[in-house]
């Protein structure tokens, strides 16, 4: 069943419950063919752990930086006795003091090498560069975590494919099963103090404590 997404208005504004229950269902039908359409062009979405060639992640960061330079639109700002200072628009282009302005694409304009460079050379533009950057990059990896997980629960619905892994067995494996479990690591954490002169180790009464808890757990 085909859905016209062009028809469908979602607002934020909610007037009750009963409301707020419609637009969130609403988003979720949204949500769910835009994955969908993605899942389409991107091979291996929703089961590969990682399916997003190079040109992918250039194309959905594309794309998160649209939808960014929306909710984070471009700030102005002019320097002020040796700072930068951010004012409105008007007020910074007519202003004879040296300026510039800062989005999400300008942000990105530097090259790695330049925006290096920068700290050195001007660190408190780079500071706020580097802030929109930090902010773009964790929205951007936020963005494709929500994405593969959608991908994967609708890959998973349409072949009637169970979540089989039990959380408490997945929680006891973390905390200790493997060479890499929280408890091995916690021993080999207290090994590396000791090695470091951390007389505050004491090897015997933790492997005691790891025996007792593990039997604790069992």
């Amino acid at each position: 069943m085909e859905t016209n997404l062009d028809s469908i208005v979602i607002t934020t504004s909610v007037k009750s419950v009963t409301d707020g229950a419609y637009q969130q269902a609403k988003v979720k039908g949204v949500t769910e063919s835009i994955v969908s359409g993605l899942m389409s062009f991107i091979p291996g979405l929703g089961v590969d752990a990682d399916p997003f060639s190079d040109e992918n992640r250039a194309d959905l960061r594309t794309g998160y930086a649209q939808r960014w330079a929306e909710i984070n639109p471009t700030r102005y700002f002019m320097a002020v006795d040796g700072h930068w200072v951010e004012k409105p628009e008007a007020e910074v282009m007519q202003a004879k003091a040296e300026k510039f302005s800062l989005d999400v694409h300008t942000a990105f304009a530097y090259s790695q090498q330049a925006f290096g460079a920068l700290k050195n050379e001007e660190p408190a533009k780079h500071a706020l560069i580097k802030d929109v950057r930090d902010r773009f990059n964790k929205y951007c990896s936020n963005c494709l975590n929500d994405l593969k997980r959608e991908a994967s629960r609708i890959y998973k619905a349409r072949n009637n494919i169970a979540n089989t892994k039990n959380p408490v067995s997945a929680f006891y494996d973390w905390l200790m099963v493997g060479d890499k479990c929280q408890l091995t690591l916690i021993r080999q954490r207290a090994v590396n103090a000791q090695s470091r002169g951390d007389e505050s180790v004491d090897l015997k009464k933790l492997d005691a404590a790891l025996v007792a808890f593990k039997a604790k757990m069992k």
